[in-house]
């Protein structure tokens, strides 16, 4: 069974049960049947557009039913959908463009100036569809391209499998260029199951969409199992405190995934203290670690308890801290799932007793299954069938894992990650510049932030403000750093790389 076969299923067994409903200007709800037509409409407009099994969907969409619709017509057909996120910079856009090669690329018209000037850098796409009402432009609108397409089931030119790819989801490369991550039918469906066996999600849970679904964290925690169970999910397209507890509260939200610094931002909020959260299950917290006084504030005075795990884009959700354990091992980041394997290992990829620390490797049906384009990275990034994760950790006595750094410096900055080495390029592209290095300052809000400690080449002078302005166009705007610390040289060891850990003691 292919993830397409989820909505037709359950258009079959369930035509009347709500599907999703949008929380956003117009108000928009769809039942299992009147989604499954749409699904084969959007499904029959992309094959009159040439799309074929293999062939890649670009996406670069704000939440919204016409997301998932696009999710599940380019299942039904084999086709591969690259979900992008609207939040980065031109330049690094263009380079998936590029990379992945859709045939069909859609956007949101909020975006429309980015895709301008996209094109005037010479990316080139077979069609561009853009999304929503207004749209001043020369590009063919999504709803256009499908008005009047058949409502029936699409037929694939090949049959599609549970191996196959249906997503391309693209991370942050140690390199600095991002690597497309190949995530099969089998992988989404497991992250799903995770969640049902984990956490028991069912057909009655209503989940609030509001992390954006370009995400893996928000696609495989908020939407993915809870359609696969049956739920219905309402999106929101973007966070404002006080608007999502009103939601909660009107909506019966029962479970609800989203970055500490949410959670954070709702209990802050005037409303806080009247909400009436006793129908939530439970809320899900990914991204960054949760702090325990906030979980507590939530338990104690609102008597919701939080789900958290560890996880990376390769692999979905490797571990789940059972709710009842949240305070009693706070820190922890829980179990490993009930279908994936985890290995700590040392420098020799000998395993290391409970206790001891080493790398974190993963095996199971929900690891994915190579780099786009990159044969070489994804050689690297597996020992036999199991998945380097680049990530340090132990376990203790009684199994559960937690994580203590990443053996690639990379910075978590409200559920972003972001590497070093992507920030330290654009940096050193800047003719003042001689050397960078970036590494993750602590943050109240977003658990970390970007600084740069710069070398400038001599005789030059520059401002923070004035390099900062520099590169603003060429990165997303939470990969710009929040400090800047210009140096006369950079510690280093014998063979003259730069030691992070000791730039990182200074804001200790």
């Amino acid at each position: 069974m292919n993830i397409g076969h989820w909505v037709t299923k359950r258009a079959i067994a369930f035509p009347d049960r709500l599907f999703l409903r949008e929380a956003e200007g117009e108000d928009r709800r769809y039942t299992n049947a009147a989604f499954n037509e749409r699904v084969n409409k959007t499904a029959h407009a992309l094959i009159h557009l040439g799309v074929s099994p293999g062939d890649r969907v670009g996406a670069i969409m704000l939440n919204s039913s016409e997301f998932l619709e696009v999710l599940f017509a380019c299942a039904k057909l084999g086709a591969v959908l690259v979900p992008m996120n609207f939040r980065l910079a031109v330049p690094e856009l263009s380079y998936m463009i590029g990379d992945a090669s859709p045939r069909v690329m859609i956007y949101s018209v909020d975006f429309i100036e980015k895709i301008t000037e996209i094109k005037e850098n010479g990316v080139r796409c077979d069609t561009w569809l853009v999304h929503g009402r207004d749209a001043d432009g020369p590009d063919t609108l999504l709803s256009d391209a499908v008005s009047g397409r058949d409502e029936s089931e699409p037929t694939p030119k090949t049959h599609v499998t549970e191996t196959d790819p249906i997503l391309i989801i693209y991370t942050s490369g140690t390199t600095g260029d991002p690597k497309g991550v190949m995530i099969s039918h089998r992988n989404l469906t497991f992250m799903a199951i995770h969640n049902l066996l984990g956490y028991g999600v069912d057909a009655s849970f209503i989940s609030l969409v509001t992390a954006p679904l370009f995400h893996i964290g928000a696609l495989a925690a908020a939407a993915i199992p809870v359609l696969y169970a049956g739920g219905s999910l309402v999106l929101k397209r973007f966070f404002n405190a006080s608007e999502i507890i009103k939601l909660i509260s009107a909506e019966k939200i029962n479970y609800m995934f989203a970055v500490p610094v949410m959670y954070q931002m709702m209990s802050d909020a005037a409303e806080w203290q009247g909400a009436d959260f006793s129908h939530v299950r439970y809320f899900i917290a990914g991204g960054a670690p949760m702090p325990v006084p906030l979980i507590r504030k939530y338990q104690e005075e609102k008597g919701v308890s939080f789900a958290q795990g560890y996880g990376l884009t390769e692999t979905g959700r490797v571990s789940s801290l059972p709710l009842s354990d949240s305070i009693r091992k706070a820190g922890s980041v829980g179990l490993e799932e009930f279908h994936t394997f985890t290995r700590i290992v040392d420098e020799h990829e000998q395993d290391v007793p409970p206790g001891g620390s080493g790398e974190i490797l993963v095996r199971g049906p929900n690891v994915f299954s190579g780099y786009w384009n990159k044969p070489e990275e994804t050689k690297a990034a597996f020992t036999g069938e199991w998945f380097r994760t680049g990530d340090m950790g132990r376990r203790d006595e009684e199994g559960f894992l937690y994580i203590l750094g990443r053996k690639v410096e990379m910075i978590i900055s409200s559920g972003e990650n972001i590497y070093p080495a992507e920030v330290e390029r654009v940096i050193q592209s800047l003719p003042e510049v001689k050397e960078a290095a970036a590494v993750g300052m602590p943050d109240e809000k977003r658990g970390e932030v970007v600084a740069a400690f710069v070398l400038l080449r001599k005789g030059e002078t520059l401002t923070e403000d004035g390099l900062i302005a520099a590169i603003q166009d060429s990165i997303a705007y939470f990969k710009i750093p929040k400090k800047v610390v210009f140096v006369d040289d950079f510690p280093r060891n014998s063979s003259g790389k730069i030691l992070r850990r000791e730039l990182k003691v200074s804001f200790v």
